[in-house]
């Protein structure tokens, strides 16, 4: 009775806060003071897109969530984002992953010119599933990881110009964050791992 009772408090813990999501949950959530030209931004909507975003929607496409936090960072020469997403389970986290397998193929060469932007994709064996993608602008572009760990995903990027190669090496900060978020998940009440 006595450790139920300490199971529901611990849960009721983590779960403290208006997004469903224990504080601190991403790593971006302890950043230092932002300077004149830096922008730090936090969101708990479940209604933001997902922030490997190659078809440039404005409204997110999936269905099931029920808790979400984002953390940007934009300065004038760099961008970086990480975000968690919590599913009501297991298949509709999946659904997420095919889904943002399916924007990544849809709008894998867009454009002409300096209009051009291209994604590049490929595995990356950390979570239950996971990729890793390079998106290349005109004059800048993006490297990011995403991994789905049971019903959430967790999407980490920054600022970079890829290849179509995508050499591990390039992503080797990324998806040692994603392993270290793919053990906080499990934390997690309902991340079903």
């Amino acid at each position: 009775m006595f450790q139920m009772g300490l199971a529901v408090v611990t849960a009721a813990a983590m779960l403290g806060g208006g997004s469903g999501l224990p504080k601190g949950l991403l790593f971006m959530e302890s950043h230092p003071p932002a300077k004149a030209w830096e922008t730090y931004r936090t969101s708990d909507s479940t209604k933001r897109q997902i922030q490997l975003n190659p078809c440039f929607r404005k409204k997110a496409w999936d269905t099931g969530r029920i808790a979400a936090r984002t953390v940007t960072y934009s300065s004038e020469d760099r961008m970086k984002y990480e975000q968690f997403v919590v599913y009501k389970n297991v298949r509709q986290a999946k659904q997420a992953m095919r889904g943002l397998r399916a924007e990544l193929a849809r709008c894998a060469d867009v454009g002409k010119g300096y209009h051009r932007y291209r994604y590049f994709t490929k595995p990356v064996a950390v979570g239950d599933e996971g990729l890793r993608a390079g998106g290349l602008f005109f004059e800048n572009g993006e490297h990011a990881v995403a991994v789905r760990r049971g019903a959430a995903v967790y999407v980490v990027g920054e600022s970079a110009v890829p290849t179509r190669s995508l050499p591990i090496r390039k992503f080797r900060g990324l998806i040692a964050q994603a392993e270290k978020m793919t053990v906080k998940v499990c934390r997690l009440p309902r991340a079903a791992c």
